[in-house]
């Protein structure tokens, strides 16, 4: 493989809860953004602690991937020791590596336990950009419990003390701020827009539904992680009561914690609605269920501070579906005004939405053309790598620690999103 365009970037992806060549939303991002920096003549190495399989993206033949063997890792809150090994054999390995071959910067993804980032490129004068697509010690704790909180929160504020900062979101651009950093840009999630053009499937969508059992019926969807916090049993109780006035088939793509729960609410819906719920799918896949929806719903849960930039959201426009999505502000700033926003876990509001837009053709046509235009505009990976790029070369403006909500709003945004404060 050879360098291309005189530039090198070493992508460090310490976590190995993200699995290179994976079907998860993270892995999905990860190899997205490499394939897209990859095809505007960046070569690219993929430093990763767990390699499961070859990238699939388009350019992403030219991504040099390097699996780093940092041991077993156990699962569950007992595992944080192995965690923290894995992280600094992870740092130590990597070191060698950029001895051997200078990149021009290093793109990290924030992970958990993995502080080691910033003295690894400091020892060796290299700039350096983190990325940000969640808060993960306080996420971990939250969600799947966290031993060593002390050693989590302190290393990560040694991966963000004056790191300069890419963040999928406004929230976390201001934790990070919050956290140390010296600066951030906010470069939302991407999509495919060229996989993912409904004209590419038009053909095919009739077959594909009646394979799927789903032919003659309004299709709401849902493609993602079945996780606590994406609402899944809202959006059974919301299609059940949606489907009185017109019968509907409900698409659920994915698999993980919540798949138990989605099985007994099936059970429990009208004769009206068709479900087809098809567990873990390959990344490659996910056009062609894409295809077979109406509607996509994203029905995330209450919170005090959202911080995601879904995946889900950006490839459902960028595959020109009428998009339900609940409302919060980094959702808004996906959307525009190209979908529908709803109170996050109520089922009335959602069921309300769902069935005018069944009832209502002439309108989810609308949106979702719209919502196609605004994702080929902004959110292709073409141009979310592109700004990443340019930030990474100094190129690109950012917000500095003023920040727009100044000192005040940072502090609060840290508390609501457990950011490391100095002990």
């Amino acid at each position: 493989m050879t360098r291309r365009g005189g530039q090198y970037v070493a992508y460090l992806l310490p976590d190995p809860g993200i699995p290179v060549g994976g079907t998860k939303g993270a892995s999905v991002h990860v190899e997205s953004l490499c394939a897209a920096m990859a095809r505007a003549g960046t070569y690219v190495v993929l430093y990763a602690a767990n390699v499961v399989g070859p990238l699939r993206a388009p350019g992403s033949d030219t991504v040099r991937v390097v699996p780093l063997d940092v041991g077993k890792v156990h699962s569950g809150a007992g595992g944080d020791r192995s965690r923290v090994a894995a992280a600094a054999s992870f740092f130590e390995q990597v070191g060698r590596h950029l001895d051997r071959r200078r990149p021009d910067w290093v793109h990290e993804r924030l992970s958990l336990f993995a502080g080691g980032g910033s003295a690894v490129c400091a020892a060796r004068g290299l700039s350096r950009v983190v990325e940000i697509n969640a808060p993960v010690s306080s996420e971990r704790l939250r969600h799947f419990g966290l031993e060593l909180v002390a050693e989590a929160e302190r290393a990560e504020r040694d991966a963000l003390r004056e790191a300069r900062v890419l963040a999928v979101s406004q929230p976390l651009a201001e934790w990070a701020l919050a956290g140390g950093a010296s600066e951030a840009l906010v470069v939302p999630n991407g999509a495919d827009t060229d996989g993912l053009d409904p004209a590419l499937w038009a053909s095919r969508r009739g077959d594909i539904r009646r394979r799927l059992g789903l032919a003659g019926r309004v299709v709401v969807g849902f493609a993602g992680s079945l996780k606590p916090w994406h609402g899944i049993e809202v959006l059974f109780d919301a299609v059940a009561r949606a489907s009185r006035r017109h019968p509907l088939g409900l698409l659920v793509v994915g698999d993980g914690p919540g798949r138990s729960a989605a099985e007994l609410a099936v059970r429990a819906l009208p004769a009206s609605v068709t479900p087809v719920l098809t567990g873990s799918v390959p990344f490659s896949e996910i056009p062609r269920y894409l295809a077979a929806m109406d509607i996509s719903v994203a029905p995330y849960l209450p919170a005090e501070d959202f911080y995601f930039s879904p995946l889900k959201v950006a490839e459902a426009m960028a595959a020109g579906l009428a998009v339900v999505a609940s409302d919060f502000p980094p959702i808004r700033e996906l959307l525009g005004s190209t979908g529908v926003l709803v109170a996050p876990g109520n089922a009335d509001s959602l069921a309300s939405a769902i069935e005018s837009l069944v009832l209502d053709s002439t309108s989810r046509a609308h949106l979702g053309t719209s919502a196609r235009i605004r994702a080929v505009r902004h959110l292709g990976w073409t141009a979310v790598a592109a700004r990443a790029l340019a930030f990474g070369e100094g190129r690109e403006g950012r917000a500095g620690r003023a920040g727009r909500e100044g000192r005040a709003g940072r502090a609060e945004r840290a508390q609501l999103l457990g950011a490391p404060r100095a002990r």
